[in-house]
């Protein structure tokens, strides 16, 4: 059913609803053989440098919305249209009042909820450290309350049908509901025409690997104009684990620097040859 862009969704009675589910412990005091601190600290050095969770490295902000808002984060919605990206609890929609799934992770998540036509983004930017492998991670679920899907190059409302979900990594410089290939490095997540109308709680995650050393736009995006659409997220994160060579070849030429722990190539190659023997002396 297709309403004119002026008038508000009728009540929720009115659409039909759509339920798919889509240490160590304490030892007696010995001296230590001098010949076994040059393992014990290599060993240290390795875990150093293989662990994830360097807190420089990328940084998600509110990532589960515990704060009760949108502390670390940016909301825009298209003038002259309807409702509004909510943090929410429990398990009915903070506008429309519509059953929800509750957050799956802590007691806060958020939703887009509204009473006529609307798009409505959340977005935040986030450095990427060079030298690390950064891996995105989220919880996606929504509702669809209208009879399909509509997916259009576009995120206006105006353009109709319009009722679609999105997550993209943008560049922070294009405009914030931009499409155009120049500016949509990568589309992690698009609901489709087809796709079921609900989808539970579902952990999504994509490699940012490819874009460390720069600044992206992590971008949450969802239109309605045919009826009440609830798009979700929670526990937004970005780990990052310290990259290092695989191959001689990713010493040459300067990428010795990228990884951030070697004096100089010859001390990258070493590594590399060695299998990691030969910690890096940088």
């Amino acid at each position: 059913m297709r309403l004119k862009l002026t008038t508000l969704f009728a009540p929720e009675a009115e659409f039909r609803t759509h339920s798919l589910a889509c240490v160590l412990q304490g030892v007696r005091r010995r001296p230590m053989r001098r010949r076994l601190l040059p393992t014990i600290v290599g060993l240290g050095v390795v875990a150093m440098l293989s662990v994830p969770g360097v807190s420089s490295a990328a940084t998600i902000v509110n990532g589960g919305f515990e704060t009760g808002d949108f502390t670390g984060w940016t909301v825009v919605n298209q003038p002259g249209g309807s409702g509004d990206w909510f943090v929410y609890s429990g398990t009915s929609s903070p506008l429309s009042g519509g059953p929800i799934a509750a957050p799956p992770e802590g007691t806060h998540a958020a939703v887009t909820d509204q009473t006529g036509p609307g798009s409505h983004v959340l977005y935040q930017d986030v450095a990427l450290e060079t030298g690390f492998k950064h891996t995105l991670s989220f919880d996606v679920y929504y509702d669809n309350r209208a009879g399909a899907f509509a997916t259009p190059a576009s995120l206006d409302f105006t353009v109709s049908p319009n009722q679609q979900y999105r997550v993209d990594i943008i560049r922070p410089t294009a405009p914030v509901t931009s499409v155009a290939p120049g500016d949509v490095l990568a589309t992690v997540f698009q609901t489709k025409v087809g796709d079921p109308l609900t989808l539970a709680p579902t952990p999504v995650s994509f490699d940012l690997s490819n874009f460390a050393g720069t600044t992206v736009r992590i971008r949450f995006a969802e239109v309605d104009n045919q009826s009440f659409f609830n798009a979700s997220v929670d526990n937004v994160a970005v780990t990052s684990k310290r990259a290092l060579p695989a191959s001689k070849d990713q010493c040459k030429h300067e990428g010795w620097r990228s990884f951030g722990v070697f004096k100089n190539e010859g001390d990258c190659v070493s590594f590399v040859a060695t299998g990691g023997k030969n910690l890096p002396s940088g």
